[in-house]
């Protein structure tokens, strides 16, 4: 088995649903043998104020060590469990001393495979539907992303930090959510939509609307297990 390394604390509740997802699918695939995960997890308001401050450099140095660290401490790979780090995903992988699995990256092919008319929606952080990570990943399979208007973005950055993160969910908060993706698929006529926050499956119930839903924490944990599995 290769030994995974995770970067969490990106928030905390992500972090718990990777570990306790990748220790009963790695179960499941093996038959009873469980698996061995580092974990570095990190001070999300250090990391929030330098995105606020705009002070990449710094969000690289913090996530470069996290990744080298994993790796001293025995991890044949490392995935961060978060969208938000991945503003600056290619640059710690060109730091990183061990391979590393892109949320993006697998989502995109994970979205290319169920989406019929290419539009994709995206929720996330404001960094995250502000960013070009997004758009630029999944035009390599000719998919179009879509993010709410500016005012919604701010009421969903809000409520991820504020409520989702430290796991809270408010009943008023899920509405507002659901509203502006029936907004999104009446005015851009998307089919999928990205949780592209790996807190948000704690609003969405899969059966709200008939679109795709592109659950990155999901794909992700399941390329991991792919990832610890291969050659094995």
């Amino acid at each position: 088995m290769k030994k995974p390394g995770i970067i969490g604390g990106l928030g905390p509740e992500s972090t718990k649903l990777y570990y306790t997802e990748l220790i009963n699918r790695y179960l499941n695939r093996t038959g009873g043998q469980f698996p061995e995960i580092v974990i570095y997890s990190l001070d999300m308001s250090e990391f929030k104020t330098s995105l606020e401050n705009n002070d990449l450099d710094s969000i690289v140095t913090l996530l470069s060590g996290a990744v080298n660290s994993l790796a001293d401490a025995g991890a044949d790979f490392a995935a961060i469990t978060s969208n938000t780090p991945h503003i600056v995903f290619d640059q710690i992988n060109k730091n990183a001393n061990i391979p590393m699995i892109s949320i993006v990256e697998e989502s995109a092919r994970y979205a290319e495979k169920v989406s019929m008319n290419k539009k994709i929606g995206l929720l996330g952080t404001g960094f995250t539907m502000k960013a070009d990570f997004y758009p630029v990943h999944f035009a390599k399979y000719e998919m179009e992303i879509f993010v709410p208007g500016n005012e919604d973005q701010d009421f969903i950055h809000e409520k991820i930090f504020s409520e989702l993160a430290v796991g809270i969910v408010k009943d008023s908060t899920k509405k507002r959510f659901i509203d502006i993706t029936e907004s999104m698929i009446a005015e851009k006529a998307i089919d999928s939509l990205v949780l592209g926050c790996t807190e948000l499956p704690l609003i969405f119930d899969q059966n709200y609307f008939d679109i795709n839903y592109i659950d990155t924490a999901d794909i992700h944990i399941n390329s991991i297990i792919e990832y610890c599995l291969r050659n094995t």
